[in-house]
């Protein structure tokens, strides 16, 4: 940070650093990925769900790789101590990038990683996991999708009082993530668009995960896993 120090942002320079925080903002994540995925395992219609989740989660990740090549943000706190290159030999990069991968990339897992600001990867994960929790669960689940909001934005909150991120990381992050799920799901929630031209641009696997699936889904719940012979022998 002696060569490229913080730069300013209005958050960060108003709002002291807590050293808990994005420990918290990991913590509100793991929550919400432990609803999402009693939500995906009852659902009816897991494996549309989940191909809609893989989609979006690659496509905005994909953006995400492309913001980090282009542009290098210094450190957004001169608590954050990054090391030169390390990994020079193919081999030892590919291990590094299987521990990140392995461990989620997340501080509780262990990984630690710098340079990746622009745009923030905590809150594309927190936001798509409030957003699929908010869409695939029956709207009168008002409890459920305001723990679900509660969790989003305070996660959100604490990655920027951890001084991980700049600002402008966590509202880019916020708006891709809400806009290309939006745009996604209305696609998908209308025939007339599978086989829209703006949708193979933008989604190139739009119309093989969707050719299947004929407008919105119901939000049906049942029990995943068949009732053993046995069993209903033994309760019939």
């Amino acid at each position: 940070f002696q060569t490229y120090p913080p730069l300013p942002d209005i958050f960060l320079d108003s709002v002291p650093r807590i050293p808990w925080a994005f420990a918290m903002a990991e913590v509100c994540g793991v929550v919400l990925c432990i609803i999402w995925m009693l939500v995906l395992l009852l659902h009816k219609h897991r494996s549309i769900i989940f191909r809609r989740m893989c989609s979006l989660m690659g496509t905005v990740f994909l953006l995400r790789c492309v913001s980090m090549f282009v542009t290098s943000l210094s450190v957004p706190g001169q608590h954050l101590q990054c090391s030169g290159k390390l990994y020079g030999d193919m081999w030892a990069k590919l291990h590094r990038a299987f521990a990140i991968w392995s461990g989620f990339g997340m501080t509780l897992t262990g990984v630690h990683t710098c340079g990746d600001y622009m745009f923030s990867g905590h809150t594309v994960v927190i936001t798509l996991l409030n957003f699929f929790v908010t869409e695939y669960t029956p709207r009168s689940w008002n409890f459920l999708h305001t723990l679900s909001w509660v969790l989003n934005l305070f996660g959100i909150f604490f990655i920027l009082a951890a001084h991980e991120h700049y600002s402008i990381d966590v509202f880019i992050a916020f708006y891709i993530t809400t806009r290309l799920f939006l745009y996604y799901h209305t696609l998908a929630n209308t025939r007339a668009y599978l086989h829209s031209r703006r949708a193979r641009i933008w989604f190139p696997m739009f119309s093989f995960f969707e050719c299947n699936v004929n407008g919105a889904i119901p939000n049906e719940y049942g029990w995943p896993f068949s009732t053993p012979p046995l069993l209903k022998r033994w309760f019939a």
